[in-house]
């Protein structure tokens, strides 16, 4: 008996497998294998007959690469199924569905959505033809909806809403940010407003306050201290007066507010400096430092406050017309963003019973993984969808059929609420399936809620010390009553742990039980701790000493060999593997550094580089860190911009063209402006100034050039070709991590063309280089080279939920996920309410300045912080379940508060240090950049240059059969009075009798073909639809079908009917592999036949003519074409290897066919 029939949740799992009539909701802790479960769950339905046919099964995924792995396990558990089943009806049906799995929905919500509105656009009032938005695409999609909104509000609303604005102390570019935000929540129904929010309370007693209170300051200024050293209260004793006179006339509230602005921070006097030259005692230092907090306390915040709220009605009315543009711009374009998706199926489904109804018997089995990262619309359509009753419209009132969904989560594991997974929804839903009555079945539930908590993943004693880390904790004991000081400063150690019993802000703990206990042992086994010394005090020193030790740390072991703790042979039927390979060493493959935040990604792939690493990062910015970007986008700014002589004289000194500052002074003092377009100084010779000469003629011919390009190429082409004229390509790749430099600079162009798609200008496509570069938005980098598998994964924690690794680092012991409120959704009821705080960034860039905030703000900033605070708690319950061996945690103990990993201190003190290499033990590889002469450059290029000349010069050609005989060239030995040739029968190669000779002949040509085929055909219709395409008059369709019907009336044609294979406009190829004249490149003859049968004794080939025939006869005309037609004959022969036994020219005005 192995240790699977003892695992301590099989119950579980057997319910999982076995209980297919009702509605499951697994909880399934980190490592229990829900994948597995979601697996076994669809086969069993399959299995048993629960499931008629697998097109009724649908199951979501949360991304694309878990769809891609559910299906493939999917498909092989069917396949092992069906080959373990014995013969009868359950093979039967698992063999029926292997076949059709096809038909079976695996994808991500979005995806599932985007099939149901296709599948009925109309009701979803949709486009038919939509096309999905990706997140990039939407982000500049508003961006551009905002651009556009703001254009409209300076030139056509007349000013209302600027001078609304201004008197309101605003700017609209401040407002950017919120509406980036707003539009982010479609789901809200409703943003309410202050109840008092239209009326600004008197301000002349604040003004007499603030009057009186600078005029204090004003008196005490001569007797400040010079030096203020640290205290914070001095400085602003002097600047404030200073500040105020500068404002003309404070009883304006936009004026006044932006002076109490001063005083919403606090602000301490540090006695010692008041006091230092005698002037002030302490009570003086404490009592100025008391009025402050007073006036601060009782009348800067409250009014500010106030005026916040008098503000959030305008700036809410700014951003919903901003939102209806963006919303019409979706439309006009006929697309959907990822939320568009939800949105619509949701209402569709909730307005549509019959839609409902429809698509409930169509998909009867709905399977959902990730539940806890679900956000609400989602739970919406899932519950609408599996509802039992069609006709119910509220979502939160609906009953799913018995056994029509199967859910899979951990809210333990729920860290999206930006994202607007909520754990409130996860909550919802939960009592929504436990809740069902089951109908008919007297009582029993319809739903039930199943806990898996044996991991597979991690060994026992890790899985020991994350159960010490999260478990509730114990009730304290009763203590004597101490002072509020003590308590405040002994709660301020304490961190966030899971409840006991669950809460609408956190889960409750379930603790983890090993699912396999037979491991071998390793050398990189159970919790480590990596200390930053003391002698590293600043952060940037610190980070690249922790960088390097991990490098160094991940390099030592796979020189050396070590090994990880890998489940033994024997351990439960979950383990991969089997015997001695389970002890192999380790590979990069099996190590994962996680950071919070996304800086410093970077330093720890540069560090891995310098190691020889291979290594792939996730969730950084690498590609806005390329240099070469940056250098582009200089460039293409000064082309795009030829009248910025900043812009210019930035590319000029940049690394592209390296003139020194020497250099422009003299280029100036010569008389040169910097303008590329204008010719340069004449005083600026080539004999007195050589080098600076020569610099600037580069630099002015290639920007001119570049400038051309833009001009009168498509944008991304014209930035490829630069991109390409510069060599930036070439400079990224010799870097010390060249393939990823190379590559991320390719992603950018690539990024740029699928931008051109929606007919962006050179202008948009510089803009949107100068986001990547500014880091407006971050993207991944992407190696030129192919990936390995076996690579270091280096990634935030964002990015990391999913996956798993021997050995993982938690690093970067710097960056504490604390960030401020700036939203607060209300999903409580019927309506789905927001709250949103409207801020910009501060000047200098620290921090944000609130502009508008709704009513009761501090409390829903507090009620939104506790949501946060819990799901830091699960962000860090994510982080330390990835290990399977081995869990590294960075500790900084002098900084430890700054880190994330600061709550597990206490839990680390006994964990061993992370051994660390003996000097000597590991060596980086060079990283220097390649050193290329100027000498071995140009030999290079030249020798590319002949390599692009030979693969530009053609290997063979393509020639028009009719063209080359009538050109006389010989292909075959000459017979008396004639010659051979080849090609195509449209018109004539003599100038065509008539101005449209050419075009005439094609439409007889299509006239005679379709009557060939089929003979009752309306010869008009076809003859006025061809004069029409090329360009004739359509009145003549009379005069060419009667030409047409006079052929088919002919001798001629009615020989072709009666023979015994009649073909028209029959093509050839022939090749001659040395040329035709046997010399020289590979050569195909293209042609047509007009006409082609059979009769007996060969084949008879004929060429319409529609010429004129000359006074002189057709004889001239004869001649002229006979090359034609033998060639014609030759080329049959050769083709079908048969006989042609005669060829001939058909004069269609006259009706004369003449053999050749």
């Amino acid at each position: 008996m192995t240790e699977a029939n003892f695992l301590p949740d099989e119950e579980e799992r057997r319910a999982v497998l076995e209980d297919l009539d009702r509605n499951l909701l697994v909880e399934a802790a980190a490592g229990t294998g829900k994948t597995t479960c979601m697996v076994g769950r669809m086969v069993a339905l399959l299995r048993t007959g629960r499931c008629a046919r697998i097109g009724q099964i649908a199951a979501v995924t949360f991304t694309r690469k878990a769809a891609a792995e559910l299906r493939s396990r999917f498909q092989v558990a069917l396949e092992r199924a069906c080959r373990e089943a014995a013969s009868g009806p359950a093979r039967k049906r698992l063999e029926a569905g292997l076949d059709e799995i096809g038909q079976c929905f695996i994808g991500t919500i979005h995806s599932f959505c985007g099939r149901l509105l296709r599948e009925r656009p109309v009701e979803a009032g949709v486009d038919p033809a939509f096309r999905d938005l990706d997140d990039q695409e939407d982000r500049l999609l508003r961006k551009e909806a905002w651009q556009e909104f703001s254009r409209r509000v300076l030139l056509g609303d007349s000013g209302e809403t600027l001078v609304e604005l201004d008197r309101l102390g605003l700017r609209l570019e401040d407002l950017e940010g919120a509406f980036l935000r707003y539009t982010d929540f479609p789901d809200v129904d409703e943003w309410p407003l202050p109840s008092k929010g239209a009326i600004l309370p008197d301000l002349g007693p604040v003004l007499r306050e603030l009057d009186e209170y600078v005029r204090h300051m004003t008196g005490l200024g001569p007797h400040l201290p010079e030096d203020p050293g640290t205290d914070s209260l001095i400085p602003e004793y002097r600047r404030i007066p200073r500040i105020v006179r500068h404002y003309p006339n404070l009883a304006e509230p936009a004026q006044l507010m932006e002076v109490l602005e001063r005083f919403d921070r606090n602000r301490k006097a540090v006695h010692k400096y008041w006091m230092q030259e005698g002037k002030f005692s302490r009570e003086d230092a404490r009592g100025e430092e008391d009025r402050w907090a007073r006036f601060r306390q009782e009348v800067a915040v409250p009014t500010l406050e106030r005026w916040r709220q008098y503000r959030y009605g305008p700036v809410l009315g700014v951003l919903r017309r901003a939102s209806a543009l963006y919303d019409r711009l979706r439309q006009e374009q006929g697309v959907l963003n990822y939320q568009d998706l939800l949105v619509r199926a949701a209402r569709m489904l909730r307005e549509n019973p019959h839609v409902r109804a429809y698509f409930s018997k169509r998909i009867r089995f709905l399977l959902v993984d990730e539940f806890q990262d679900t956000d609400p619309v989602q739970a919406e359509v899932i519950l609408l969808l599996t509802a039992a009753n069609p006709q119910e419209r509220d979502w939160r009132k609906c009953e799913p059929r018995p056994g029509s969904l199967f859910v899979v989560g951990d809210p333990k594991q729920s860290i999206y609420r930006f994202r607007r997974a909520d754990i409130v929804t996860y909550n919802e839903v939960k009592a929504i399936l436990t809740r069902g009555s089951g109908g008919k079945k007297q009582g029993k539930k319809t739903g039930r809620v199943v806990r898996l908590s044996a991991s597979f993943r991690s060994h026992p004693g890790l899985i020991n010390w994350v159960n010490r880390v999260f478990e509730p904790k114990p009730p304290k004991p009763a203590k004597p009553a101490r002072g509020a000081k003590d308590e405040e400063a002994e709660s301020g150690k304490e961190f966030e742990r899971f409840p006991s019993e669950p809460s609408e802000y956190s889960p409750s703990y379930v603790a983890l039980q090993p699912g396999r206990r037979a491991f071998w042992p390793g050398d990189l086994t159970g919790v480590f701790v990596l200390t930053i010394p003391d002698d590293r005090s600043l952060k940037a020193d610190a980070r690249e000493y922790e960088a390097d030790r991990i490098a160094r740390t991940i390099r030592y072991a796979l020189d050396s060999g070590m090994t990880v703790s890998r489940p033994k042979k024997d351990a439960p039927k979950h383990a991969v593997g089997s015997g001695e390979a389970e002890r192999t060493a380790v590979n990069p493959s099996d190590f994962l550094i996680v950071t919070m935040k996304k800086e410093g990604l970077s330093l720890f792939a540069r560090k891995l580089a310098e190691y020889g690493i291979p290594h792939r990062v996730t969730g950084g910015s690498a590609l806005n860190e390329v240099r070469e970007l940056r250098l582009l986008h200089g460039c293409l700014r000064s082309v795009v911009w030829p009248d910025d002589p900043v812009a210019l004289v930035g590319v000029l000194r940049s690394e592209l063209f390296g003139v020194s500052d020497e250099e422009l002074y003299l280029f100036r003092k010569a008389g040169g402006r910097f303008d590329f377009r204008e010719p340069l100084p004449p005083k600026l010779d080539h004999g007195t100034f050589g080098e600076t000469f020569e610099a600037f003629r580069d630099a002015f011919e290639r920007l001119r050039r570049y400038r051309l390009w833009i001009t009168r190429l498509p944008a991304v082409s014209a930035v490829e070709r630069i991109c390409g004229d510069l060599g930036l390509g070439a400079l990224a790749a010799v870097g010390p991590v060249g393939d990823l430099e190379a590559g991320s600079l390719g992603k950018a162009i690539e990024m740029l063309r699928n931008l051109d798609r929606n007919g962006w200008t050179a202008v948009d496509l510089v803009d949107f280089l100068a986001e990547l570069v500014e880091r407006t938005e971050t993207y991944d980098g992407v190696s030129a080279l192919p990936e390995t598998p076996w690579a270091v994964r280096v990634m935030n924690l964002h990015k990391v939920k999913g996956l798993e690794a021997p050995v993982v680092f938690l690093a970067d012991p710097w960056g504490n996920w604390n960030h401020e409120v700036d939203l607060h959704v209300d999903r409580a009821g019927d309506r789905v309410r927001g709250y949103l705080a409207v801020a910009s960034a501060k000047a200098g860039g620290f921090g944000r300045a609130m502009l508008a905030q709704p009513e009761g703000w501090e409390e829903l900033a507090k009620r939104e912080k506790r949501f946060l605070d819990a799901e830091a708690l699960r962000l860090r319950y994510v982080a330390a379940t990835r290990a399977g061996s081995a869990l590294v945690v960075t500790r900084n103990p002098k900084k430890d508060r700054l880190s994330p990993w600061a709550p597990f201190a206490d839990f680390l003190a006994t964990c061993p240090e992370l051994p660390e290499p003996e000097p000597g033990a590991v060596r980086t590889v060079s990283l220097r950049p390649l050193e290329i002469s100027r000498e071995e450059a140009a030999k290079v290029a030249a020798e590319i240059s002949g390599r692009v000349a030979a693969v530009s010069d053609p290997t063979y050609e393509v020639r028009g059969a009719k063209e080359f005989a009538l050109a006389q060239e010989s292909v075959w030995p000459h017979e008396p009075g004639r010659s051979s040739g080849a090609g195509l029968d449209q018109g004539s190669a003599a100038p065509p009798q008539g101005e449209h000779g050419v075009e005439w002949g094609t439409v007889l040509h299509h006239l005679l073909d379709v009557a060939a085929r089929a003979p009752q055909a309306n010869l008009e219709r076809l003859a006025a639809s061809a004069l029409a395409e090329q360009g004739l008059d359509p009145a003549l369709a009379q005069a060419a079908a009667s030409q047409a019907r006079a052929v088919m009336a002919s001798g001629l044609w009615q020989r072709a009917r009666a023979s015994l294979q009649c073909l028209t406009e029959v093509p050839f190829e022939i090749w001659f592999e040395n040329g035709p004249h046997g010399q020289g490149r590979p050569t195909l003859l293209r042609g047509a036949i007009d006409l082609v049968f059979r009769e007996e004794g060969g084949w008879v080939l004929v060429d319409y003519k529609t010429d004129r025939i000359p006074a002189a006869g057709p004889e001239p005309l004869v001649e002229r074409y006979r090359p034609q037609v033998r060639l014609y004959g030759q080329c049959w022969e050769r083709s079908t290897g048969e006989k042609v036994k005669e060829i001939g020219l058909y004069f269609v005005a006259v009706d004369l066919y003449v053999p050749v």
